[in-house]
């Protein structure tokens, strides 16, 4: 096995409901890659968590190896840890005035402070989990300038889908009626002229989620433009058209070894054309394109 390295993480980042979740997951089945799941969330600094990491993420894979709807296979997944974004954690780790819960943390720079204790805690799950290399996800803002001052030689896969496919699955979302469906969700860098136009729309579900939508894309693309990263852009319609290619794309740009265990991941993931689950009115359609254009 190869010896636990912070050096070049893999570093999944994408609006929500934009497909970052689905091909995350699927490539955080490769055997060398450590991510984080809620165990870690609730007890980052828990040895024994780590020790659990190590023995039940291999459960993943074996799910995959069993009949689909085989009580090996369902059983293997109940008791699998399952990859999250451990906001709590990052929250934790990090400075007030970096939000990793609804923050864009635009502009914001790990301490190194923040940057010692943080690898510290990383580096030892690695270790304890016997895992060669660092995978992260983050949905919503992509603060990709200080995940970069934490990690300079990150390797970012940015991953963007259809504006009106989007919107249309974050309008299905039970957690979005009381998040950003009427109000802005995520905050800290509007301008006083967006904070009035979006004012203007807050009784507009389709368009107030157009419009943070299009924030999100917007501020991810200046931090592209500014930053000197190691990036790849994933478009969801393309993963969807040829999955194997993309994975294998991906994979590549990962400094990643194809695995068959990612390949099992990917015959059973969920994956379906973003168009054949488009059912917005064609008004709906248009407000979408309005205020959060098609790249």
């Amino acid at each position: 096995m190869k010896l636990p390295s912070l050096k070049k993480p893999l570093i999944f980042v994408g609006p929500p409901c934009s497909g970052v979740s689905l091909i995350s997951n699927i490539v955080l089945h490769h055997p060398e890659l450590c991510w984080l799941d809620e165990n870690f969330e609730k007890h980052p600094t828990s040895n024994f968590q780590h020790k659990l990491f190590k023995y039940t993420s291999g459960w993943r894979a074996k799910a995959n190896k069993f009949p689909a709807k085989s009580l090996r296979s369902a059983i293997a997944n109940d008791f699998s840890p399952t990859p999250t974004e451990a906001t709590l954690f990052w929250d934790s780790m990090t400075r007030d005035d970096v939000d990793f819960y609804r923050g864009f943390a635009r502009g914001k720079h790990a301490s190194p402070m923040e940057i010692s204790e943080i690898k510290k805690v990383l580096s030892n799950r690695m270790v304890t989990a016997e895992k060669s290399r660092l995978a992260l996800r983050f949905t919503g803002p992509a603060r990709l300038c200080y995940l970069q001052s934490l990690f300079p030689d990150a390797k970012f896969v940015h991953v963007v889908r259809d504006p009106a496919s989007t919107v249309n699955s974050l309008m299905s979302l039970e957690d979005w009626e009381f998040q950003g469906k009427n109000m802005l969700w995520w905050r800290g860098t509007y301008s006083l002229q967006e904070l009035a136009q979006y004012d203007l729309l807050r009784r507009h579900a389709v368009a107030g989620t157009a419009f943070q939508l299009n924030k999100l894309l917007q501020t991810t693309k200046q931090e592209i433009d500014e930053l000197d990263l190691d990036l790849m852009t994933v478009n969801y319609e393309d993963f969807v058209a040829n999955p194997s290619q993309t994975l294998l794309n991906l994979l590549e740009f990962g400094e990643l070894d194809p695995h068959r265990d990612v390949e099992r991941a990917m015959k059973r993931a969920d994956i379906r054309c973003s168009n054949k689950v488009l059912k917005m009115p064609a008004t709906d359609i248009n407000t979408v394109y309005t205020w959060c254009p098609a790249p």
